[in-house]
C-alpha cells in the first residue's frame, strides 16, 4: 500500500515545491512508494485529505498561512518543515525587524508610487504581527532547511519519513563539501559587497571575502562556493550555532577570517553587523538567531539605516 503525501505552500516563493519536481529519476523512484494527494503547484485540491506525511514550505505570514498549517497538522501523521522559510522564516523574515503596522504604513502610507488613497486590498488575509517559523505554531517531526534543499537531501528526508530507508542527515557545514582550500594569506583586504574572489582554489575567507560556509548547515553540497560564489547561508545555521547560545555568525566568521588574513577582527565584525540584513537574512526571524544574547538585529538594522 502506498503512503499518502500531502504538501502545502505558505509564504514563500514555491522554489521548494519546484525542487520536489526537480528530483527527476529520484521522484520516479518515490512514486513507487507514495501517492501524492495534495500538491498546490500540480493539483487542484482545495481540501486537506488525510495523509501519512505532510510537507510544508514557507513561513507563517498571514492568518491564512496559520489556518492552512493547522489543517496540515490535523490531517498528516508526520510533518516536515521543508526549506529554510519553514524552518527559520527565510528571507521574508526580514519583516520581523519592523512589525506589521510599520510594514503596512510603508506599503500603503503614501509612497510616491502609490495611487492616492491606496489601501490594503479588501478580502486580503490579515497579516500576522511578524514572520513566524512553522514550529512556533504546530509540532514538527522533521526539519529540512535549504533554499531549496539539494535533491539528494530531499530524497533522503522523504524516504526516512515514509520509513522506506533511514540514512542519517549530515551535521556538517557547507565547508565540508567545498573544494576550496583554507590557508593563511598576506596582504588581503576586506572586500565589502563582494561575493567572488580571484583565486578559484582558495577559501573566500582567505581572500577577504565574507563567506558563510563555515557557519551554515550543508543541505546544498556547496553548490555556490564550488561555482565561484561565496555562501550566503541559505540553508540556515550550522549545528554548533544552533546549540551554543554564545556563538553567532558575526563573531565566528570574523575570528576565522582575521586568523587567516590578519585583517583586524573588529573591522570584520563591524562590517557584518552593519550588513546584518544580508548576512543574517535567512534566519533572522527565528529565535534560534534573535534569541542569542549577543545578537541585536533590530538595533543593528536601525543603526545601519541612519
Amino acid at each position: 500500500m502506498k503512503a499518502r503525501v500531502s504538501t502545502e505552500w505558505l509564504s514563500g516563493c514555491s522554489g521548494c515545491h519546484v525542487a520536489i519536481v526537480d528530483l527527476h529519476e529520484k521522484l520516479l523512484n518515490l512514486v513507487d512508494d507514495v501517492e501524492f494527494v495534495r500538491v498546490p503547484v500540480l493539483m487542484d485540491e482545495k481540501g486537506y485529505p488525510k495523509a501519512d506525511v505532510g510537507i510544508v514550505e514557507g513561513a507563517v505570514r498571514s492568518e491564512h498561512d496559520r489556518h492552512a498549517l493547522e489543517k496540515m497538522r490535523e490531517s498528516c501523521g508526520k510533518l516536515l518543515a521543508f526549506g529554510t522559510c519553514a524552518a527559520y522564516g527565510g528571507p521574508s523574515g526580514i519583516g520581523w525587524l519592523y512589525g506589521r503596522d510599520a510594514i503596512l504604513a510603508k506599503a500603503y502610507g503614501g509612497n510616491v508610487s502609490d495611487a492616492k488613497g491606496s489601501r490594503v486590498p479588501g478580502g486580503a488575509s490579515k497579516l500576522e504581527e511578524s514572520v513566524i517559523p512553522i514550529d512556533e505554531v504546530v509540532k514538527i517531526d522533521r526539519y529540512l532547511p535549504g533554499c531549496p534543499p539539494h535533491p539528494y537531501f530531499i530524497a533522503i528526508a522523504i524516504r526516512d519519513l515514509l520509513g522506506v530507508e533511514s540514512i542519517p542527515l549530515s551535521p556538517m557545514t557547507v565547508c565540508s563539501e567545498c573544494g576550496r582550500r583554507m590557508k593563511k594569506t598576506e596582504g588581503a583586504k576586506l572586500s565589502k559587497g563582494e561575493v567572488s574572489a580571484n583565486d578559484p582554489e582558495t577559501c573566500f575567507l582567505s581572500q577577504g571575502v565574507v563567506c558563510l560556509g563555515s557557519v551554515t548547515l550543508d543541505r546544498c553540497k556547496a553548490q555556490c562556493p564550488n561555482k565561484g560564489v561565496a555562501c550566503a547561508g541559505c540553508a540556515g545555521p550550522s549545528v554548533d550555532l544552533i546549540r551554543e547560545p554564545h556563538l553567532d555568525i558575526r563573531s565566528m566568521v570574523a575570528k576565522r577570517m582575521a586568523m587567516l588574513t590578519g585583517i583586524p577582527e573588529q573591522e570584520i565584525r563591524d562590517y557584518i553587523q552593519g550588513e546584518a540584513k544580508t548576512f543574517y537574512s535567512y534566519a533572522l526571524s527565528s529565535p534560534v538567531m534573535y534569541g542569542k544574547p549577543t545578537v541585536e538585529l533590530r538595533e543593528w538594522a536601525a543603526e545601519a539605516a541612519k
